[in-house]
């Protein structure tokens, strides 16, 4: 059977690898072949009909006739209830089974809907926004009480710092960024600076 891997990250600083060579040793084990990886970096609270990689991944589905697609598990389809039943609702009615590495199991068998998958689906799809709702929660409240202490800065570093002064602060950056080809995370490794701020002094040399 010919398949397709689907893997989604939160953020361009996180990596698809695990996700992708766990589902690829799944296919082994199972005899399938997979044709093409799909990778996405971006917010699972991003509908996927606004996602550019899902919609072409849902092209190249429909055009090669492909009938499953491996994910690793539910929150990789999103991290909103009814964005999660959607998609799987989309799949379904073009014969489009998911294999949910989380389960071991495929949401369609023989053409029909696996009653049990289906129904872990909806519960864990529940929990994922559940996660994602406490962890906006936390995230806000840590930032209140962060401002009640003032300590919280916000962006003002870089607001009214100038382009010139940021570029000879982070020189060992800018170096770097122009005698390498290193990616932004090994930059960031070498001279210590976060990932976030290589990539702001990466966007000032480029403007």
């Amino acid at each position: 059977m010919e398949v397709i891997i689907w893997s989604r990250v939160s953020s361009q600083s996180q990596d698809n690898i695990r996700q992708i060579s766990n589902l690829k040793q799944v296919a082994t084990e199972k005899g399938w072949t997979v044709k093409r990886v799909f990778e996405e970096k971006v917010s699972g609270t991003v509908k996927s009909t606004d996602r550019k990689e899902f919609n072409k991944l849902l092209e190249y589905l429909i055009q090669n006739d492909i009938k499953l697609v491996l994910i690793s598990e539910i929150s990789r389809i999103g991290r909103k209830v009814v964005d999660i039943l959607t998609v799987v609702d989309t799949f379904h009615k073009r014969g489009i089974a998911i294999y949910v590495q989380q389960f071991n199991m495929a949401s369609m068998e023989n053409g029909k809907e696996n009653p049990m998958v289906m129904l872990l689906l909806q519960m864990m799809s529940i929990g994922a926004e559940m996660e994602n709702n406490l962890r906006k929660a936390r995230q806000h409240e840590g930032i209140q009480l962060a401002k009640t202490r003032q300590r919280y800065n916000g962006r003002k570093v870089w607001a009214k710092t100038s382009p010139s002064a940021l570029l000879n602060k982070y020189q060992n950056v800018s170096d770097l960024i122009d005698k390498s080809d290193l990616s932004v995370r090994r930059i960031a490794g070498i001279t210590g600076h976060s990932i976030n701020t290589v990539r702001k002094i990466k966007q000032l040399k480029e403007i």
